[in-house]
This record gives structure tokens, sequence and C-alpha cells, in this order.
């Protein structure tokens, strides 16, 4: 199947809320989707999912068949399945940089006398294990509920 990137960008920017990003021009923000994308093929725990996955930039689609399929659903609801979980891999990607920002660790290194209420780095830290934990779910579920070999 194929799969335009603006359906899995769009998806991406209902889940991210950056003002800083969303105020690139819109060729500047392409390029860092598609950057993000990339790297997200390039998880071993996807890839698994897929027998074949290929980008094209040029065209900017996806084609990819699963390898376990949804039986006796549509090609909109697997269509639905890829479409979130590169959402929330490229989603995950974007919080990387944000834990490792020097402005949020610098505060989190310092003093008890010097450690904040509301500590930044360590919200963001959380946040991106609580999103790589729901990914990890995500792929692991979809090879329990449509295993073949369970099914029969």
């Amino acid at each position: 199947m194929a799969l335009p990137y603006e359906k899995i960008f769009s998806r991406v920017r209902n889940k991210i809320n950056d003002p800083k990003e969303l105020s690139l021009d819109e060729e500047d923000l392409l390029e860092i989707y598609i950057e993000r994308l990339h790297s997200v093929v390039g998880n071993v725990r996807i890839r698994k999912l897929f027998s074949t996955l290929t980008l094209d930039d040029s065209s900017e689609e996806i084609t990819w068949i699963l390898n376990n399929t949804i039986t006796g659903a549509s090609d909109d609801v697997e269509e639905e399945y890829v479409i979130e979980l590169f959402a929330l891999a490229m989603t995950i990607e974007w919080m990387k940089p944000k834990v490792d920002d020097i402005t949020y660790i610098g505060m989190a290194i310092g003093g008890k006398e010097e450690k904040v209420l509301n500590n930044a780095n360590k919200l963001n830290a959380e946040r991106l294990n609580s999103l790589e934990t729901q990914l990890a779910k995500m792929c692991r579920n979809h090879g329990y509920l449509y295993n073949d070999y369970l099914q029969e």
C-alpha cells in the first residue's frame, strides 16, 4: 500500500505543540519531518512489523506491507494503524532532543538548594519514557493480536 507523507505529518502536528517548530517555513518543516521519518524507519522494532517498507522522498510516499495483516479488516484500518505508529514514533524523535537540552539539564544538575520544584528535564524524560513505552506496546500488541499461528 502507498501512504502519502502528509497523512502522517498532519497526525504528528496534532501530537506536537511546539511554537518554534511550527513557525518555520513549510520547506524547512517538511525537511525536518522527513528526517524524523527516516529515523523512525531505521527503528528495528518498527521495521520488524513490515515485510515491505520503503520511503520515496521524491513522491513523498511510503510503500508498506505489514507482516501480519489484520484479519477481516479493511485497508483503512491498517492504514490508520500505520499512520498512528509513525506519528507516535516521530513524536518520540521530536522529544529526544528536548530531554538532552542544556537549558533543562543545567537546572537539574545543581545542588539541593538550586533544585527547582518543577524540573523540566525530569518531566521531559518521563514523557519520553512514557511515549517509548506506548510505542513498544503498540508494536507488541500488533504482533500478539494478529499472529496467524494464534488465530487458527
